[in-house]
């Protein structure tokens, strides 16, 4: 004679909560996939609002602009304001997470045309290696 956990109505309790358990399971599985492939595309999208960020702090520095694959190169020929122009440069590192400092120049010989007599500024950010 089947003992109680096999008679026909306690069977029929077992299939339906190990199914219920089985649906819930796999709803919790789709719901990770789902959260993971967001989180995918946030992170990705962070990286280009990053560089955004980035470009944007350099164009407010003024001067000379130039994006290269490698990284940045702000140039002013003109730096009147010497330290206001050494803190854009400073911030500027702030504002580009994923660059490093890898040229900086500034002083009489630092413009683009030699020396002249006016103070130019160079500053130069590559990518960190990944």
């Amino acid at each position: 004679m089947p003992g109680p956990l096999f008679a026909p109505g306690s069977a029929r309790t077992v299939c339906i909560a190990l199914s219920a358990c089985g649906v819930l399971f796999a709803g919790v599985g789709a719901a990770l996939h789902v959260r993971s492939y967001l989180l995918g595309e946030a992170v990705a999208e962070g990286g280009s609002r990053s560089d955004g960020v980035c470009l944007g702090a350099a164009r407010r520095m003024g001067g000379e602009l130039t994006v290269t694959p490698e990284g940045l190169r702000v140039t002013l020929p003109d730096a009147v304001d010497q330290r206001t122009s050494l803190t854009d440069a400073s911030g500027l590192l702030a504002f580009c997470p994923d660059m490093t400092l890898s040229y900086f120049c500034m002083g009489l010989s630092c413009g683009p045309g030699g020396p002249n007599g006016k103070v130019g500024m160079q500053v130069e950010l590559t990518r960190k290696a990944l």
